[in-house]
């Protein structure tokens, strides 16, 4: 049987395939099992400097597989109850892993993203998308449920209330330049632009220094929650840390010589 999640190595970047295409890359248990050994196998390789998470075929992903068959569970145990467990066992630490992750993630959608598909895809530090590609929640209005893996949290912030209530409560498909012009997602390009505009993008990234988008990430978590003034004050504590770190040091050197930085090579 072949693999849920395919791995390819570029050199120091990582490509992590959703690999169920005849589905849509739909999530069955034993692919969301698969994908979070595979993350967290990421977490611990410190050979890989960043990731590109995408879907084999026309999807990206389109959610979770909620009629799957054989799934365990007690024999008196609602799907609620069921499907609440999976998602503190397997689902939502996907999503937390892959946020913290300490090097940067890319998602390039490439086709349909729906339901927690659109939440991996947010989780992710960019979001470059296809021009066929589209993001559908339609946990409300065909379901009766709530975004989740972290999508309300995402939206709020990312669309605001109106456009997060109203795409939520209407479930109507979001085409990709309407993401971007959303502030949902960074880029759209063409679809046969996408895997080089995500390649060029991810070794970009690969050259940043290491833990610098994990660094990012807390940065404006913390100002979401923060006034200016502790926002002031959080930014001071971690440049007193920051500015004493190698890879400033390596910065500064790069700009006294009118170089480029390496922060991968030997700075003893």
């Amino acid at each position: 049987m072949s693999s849920s999640i395919q791995l390819v190595r570029q050199d120091d970047l990582v490509i992590l395939m959703l690999n169920r295409p005849a589905s849509l890359n739909s999530l069955s248990l034993d692919a969301i099992k698969e994908l979070l050994r595979e993350l967290r196998g990421l977490a611990d390789d410190h050979s890989v400097r960043a990731l590109v998470v995408t879907g084999s075929g026309r999807a990206f992903c389109a959610g979770w597989q909620l009629d799957e068959a054989g799934v365990p569970g007690l024999a008196d145990e609602s799907m609620g109850v069921r499907q609440a467990h999976l998602m503190a066992e397997y689902f939502n630490p996907v999503i937390q892993t892959l946020h913290d992750l300490p090097i940067p993630s890319i998602a390039a959608v490439n086709g349909v993203c729906a339901g927690a598909g659109v939440s991996i895809a947010l989780a992710a530090d960019i979001v470059i998308a296809a021009q066929s590609a589209s993001f559908l929640l339609t946990f409300a209005p065909r379901l009766g449920l709530v975004p989740d893996l972290g999508a309300t949290w995402k939206l709020a912030h990312m669309l605001g209330w109106a456009r997060a209530q109203a795409v939520t409560l209407l479930g109507d498909r979001i085409p990709a330049a309407q993401a971007v012009e959303w502030g949902m997602i960074w880029r759209s390009v063409p679809d046969a632009e996408l895997q080089e505009a995500v390649m060029s993008t991810a070794l970009r990234l690969s050259r940043a220094p290491t833990g610098v988008c994990r660094e990012v990430r807390r940065a404006y978590e913390s100002a979401y929650l923060n006034g200016l003034a502790q926002q002031m004050e959080y930014e001071r504590l971690r440049q007193r840390e920051l500015l004493d770190s190698p890879a400033f040091k390596e910065g500064m050197l790069a700009f006294q010589q009118k170089r480029d930085p390496d922060f991968y090579r030997d700075l003893s």
